[in-house]
């Protein structure tokens, strides 16, 4: 269980970790709750990774196009298994440096879920 603290912050996405934050950059004891990883789904499993990927994807296309501008490349390999673990390393990459700013700014975070009790508990 936390120690009572000003402000409790729900959910680690980028809205909850940048709301924790500010909060204490601005002198409050914050805690944030978070089931999964810090980041969301958007940095650990949607928009991050997913990009990671499509711009292997493109470095593929420009390969294939190489030779209108005479560059030659024989027979590139696609190794998904590589590519995948290349978008999780960045997405684990990103969401450590959320970690990072959550001790910087001495911000409890708390693995779990969280819910209303009544107004003054969670």
């Amino acid at each position: 269980m936390a120690e009572k603290v000003d402000i409790l912050v729900i959910g680690g996405g980028p809205g909850g970790y940048t709301a924790a934050i500010r909060a204490a950059q601005l002198g409050f004891s914050v805690a944030l709750v978070e089931k999964d990883e810090l980041g969301g789904v958007c940095l650990n499993w949607g928009c991050i990774p997913t990009k990671s990927l499509l711009h292997a994807a493109d470095v593929v296309r420009e390969i294939g196009t190489a030779d209108q501008l005479g560059i030659s490349v024989s027979d590139p390999k696609i190794d998904l298994k590589r590519m995948v673990d290349r978008s999780r390393a960045v997405a684990s990459q990103l969401s450590k440096g959320v970690q990072h700013l959550m001790r910087k700014n001495a911000i409890q975070v708390i693995k779990g879920e969280a819910k209303f009790i009544d107004k003054n508990t969670v």
